[in-house]
């Protein structure tokens, strides 16, 4: 297959090109749609020796609907479906009519004769104009271009994030455009956000578990049947320019997450959508005998060593990048997307190779998950230009701040980045958060023991069962607790995430696996706030304002125990409560609640990263209590640089005065 070769709908001249590959079909029709979708016109392809169909056609305006019908072997055990009966979405088409009405609807069962162009979205003919865009949007591709060190991420759901929102217009409520008002933009700025990472925004269509009659939907859209149109539950495709022209405008930059472990068609015996009726040995991950190999949990898996995969891979991505201006990428599943061709770990595959061609043309940000949703673990080993969603980090946090033993060395490393030396990194590639759109709320973290998913109906069995939580004895000492997570993750070494509403104690009631909830137990809820809700907002306000005024924080170096020529004192100590250094032996007490750095203010004389800039600060300390129910008193160590000690924060809100040795 030619790698220069156009596949969508595009222009050539005066006419438009029609190109959708297929190795295995034996026939392909174009199916040309009117406005109303109740005339098909059928026009026969013809294949080239790249497998690739196409026909030119004159007189073809942009918004002209059109899908493929494909003929060809309906042989499940060679991995072939092809069934003319069923209209299929142009895996790259750049719009689409509509999202999937009913994914029950019997019509898109891949094994009876149903006509379902009635239920599958149509394909949608765009035409791109680059110098309209530059005049309309002149901040579209002037991307502020955050260093990671600086990067603060916010992980939102386009709908849930301004559903509610009452300085909104109607119109624009649950919309890209939302992120795009001033009201919004200063929220965001406020907060000392760089990086809004949206969660999933192409069509999506229902998952299996999710049932019509129970009233739910896929809120989280993690079941793509394209890679380029916009879900038309967010706006069209102007709106989202106008929104990142808005946000770049403001400094801020926009990313993306994205799904390409698999797709909405499902397994074998489901829905036929798109990429399985056109050419699923081509597509998906399949045995010799044509079953469907499921990595991801969800019925199918998209093999990402294919010439046509890769294609698409490179194509939707540059689209985005390109086209409407995107700043980066979270992939999910990402270790399951860097499987080989034998379905083995590679961090340098075709995948990765893909990734690459796109960070050096484009310098966008890439980041994903290290794990396959079926056991592959691979923190610490995913390509080396993309940062890693640490989920160790996450627990590590919640433990410590339960009260658990043993946790004390490993959040030692965590928040000095020292993890990393065991894979050789000498800065930190990791995305630290303590919750995210998967699991509990941070304040759900603090409140609840366990999960309370009653109402995806699905019998309280979905979602993990290993939260890392506990509830509070008081409101006092849960915001204490939310409180602390917030300072250990945002003062950490690696790039911190915030999700949205976290910061002023969004709560699900206990759901930690609300994919189907598009209500108002996921929505933020803009009501007037409480105090605690307030103070905890000016909280995280001011701990990003300190992360990125103080190079100490806003750093990726790892720490190296080293001395400091300066002053004779390593780079990061870690003290007992009698004001000494940790020795060995300290490690090892499984009942230490405490843990406590002093961080070197001249610990840029010993960086080994050739590319940090000067980073002279102040000493810090960061004194931490995972002891839930006692008092802890600490005698503080003199500072490496013999100033005093000056309060910043204390998130017991008990400011007491520091006496210096």
């Amino acid at each position: 297959m030619a790698a220069n070769f156009p596949l969508g709908a595009n222009k050539k001249g005066n006419k438009v090109q029609f190109s959708v590959f297929s190795e295995h079909a034996e026939k392909i029709e174009l199916c040309l749609f009117d406005e109303s979708e109740k005339t098909e016109t059928k026009i026969e392809m013809q294949k080239d020796e790249n497998n690739v169909w196409k026909i030119e056609l004159p007189d073809i305006k942009a918004g002209q609907k059109y899908g493929y019908r494909a003929y060809g072997k309906f042989a499940p055990q060679e991995g072939l479906y092809f069934n003319p009966s069923k209209l299929l979405i142009d895996p790259f088409a750049k719009d689409l009519s509509s999202s999937v009405k009913d994914w029950e609807d019997p019509a898109l069962a891949l094994t009876n004769n149903i006509d379902s162009a009635y239920a599958v979205p149509k394909s949608v003919v765009v035409f791109d104009n680059h110098k309209d865009d530059e005049k309309k949007y002149p901040y579209l591709h002037k991307r502020p271009h955050t260093e990671w060190k600086d990067t603060i991420i916010y992980e939102a759901n386009v709908k849930g994030f301004s559903a509610t929102h009452p300085d909104l217009p109607d119109d624009v409520k649950g919309k890209f455009k939302a992120f795009a008002q001033p009201e919004v933009i200063q929220y965001l700025k406020s907060l000392g956000i760089t990086h809004l990472e949206l969660m999933p925004v192409t069509t999506t269509c229902g998952g299996l578990q999710l049932k019509k009659e129970k009233g739910l939907n896929d809120y989280w859209g993690y079941n793509p049947i394209n890679h380029f149109a916009f879900d038309k539950r967010f706006g069209s495709k102007e709106d989202f320019k106008y929104m990142v022209n808005e946000l770049h405008k403001a400094g801020i930059e926009v990313g993306l997450d994205v799904v390409y472990n698999h797709s909405g068609e499902f397994g074998a015996e489901h829905n036929l959508l798109s990429y399985k009726g056109l050419d699923a040995p081509n597509y998906y991950r399949l045995t010799p005998d044509g079953y469907f190999i499921d990595t991801t949990g969800c019925k199918n898996s998209i093999n990402t060593n294919t010439p046509i995969t890769k294609r698409l891979l490179k194509d939707s991505l540059s689209y985005f990048t390109d086209d409407l201006g995107v700043d980066g990428f979270r992939f999910d599943l990402a270790g399951d997307c860097a499987l080989d061709g034998n379905n083995q770990f590679n961090s340098n595959g075709q995948f990765a190779q893909v990734l690459k061609e796109l960070v050096d043309k484009y310098d966008v940000k890439i980041s994903g998950e290290p794990w396959s949703a079926l056991g592959g673990y691979y923190r610490g080993n995913m390509p080396e230009f993309m940062k890693e969603w640490n989920d160790k980090h996450e627990a590590a946090i919640r433990r410590f701040y339960r009260g658990d033993e043993w946790v004390v060395p490993e959040l030692a490393g965590h928040i000095s980045g020292g993890e990393g030396l065991w894979y050789g990194q000498p800065t930190s590639k990791y995305i630290h958060y303590i919750a995210a759109h998967d699991g509990f709320t941070a304040y759900d973290v603090v409140n609840y023991n366990e999960k309370n998913n009653w109402a995806n109906n699905e019998n309280n069995n979905d979602g993990n069962n290993n939260n890392h939580s506990s509830v509070s004895p008081n409101q006092e000492i849960a915001f204490r607790r939310l409180k602390s997570m917030m300072a250990a993750n945002i003062l950490s070494r690696g790039v911190p995430m915030i999700c949205a509403g976290d910061e002023i104690a969004r709560t699900q009631k206990g759901n930690n696996n609300a994919y189907c909830q598009d209500n108002e137990l996921t929505w933020l809820n803009w009501k007037k706030f409480s105090k605690e809700q307030q103070d905890l907002y000016i909280h995280i306000r001011k701990l990003t304002a300190l992360r990125s005024e103080h190079p100490t924080f806003a750093n990726l170096d790892v720490f190296s125990g080293e001395k400091v020529p300066s002053n004779g004192r390593k780079d990061i100590e870690w003290i007992r409560p009698d004001g000494q250094e940790m020795q060995n032996g300290d490690w090892n007490n499984q009942i230490n609640h405490i843990l406590a750095c002093v961080i070197n203010g001249k610990n840029g004389e010993v960086s080994k990263n050739p590319n940090s800039k000067s980073n002279i600060d102040d000493d810090f300390m960061i004194l931490m209590c995972g002891n839930t129910y006692g008092v802890a008193e600490f005698k503080l160590p003199t500072a490496p640089n013999g100033n005093a000690w000056e309060l910043v924060f204390d998130t017991a809100g008990k400011h007491k005065k520091i006496n210096d040795n």
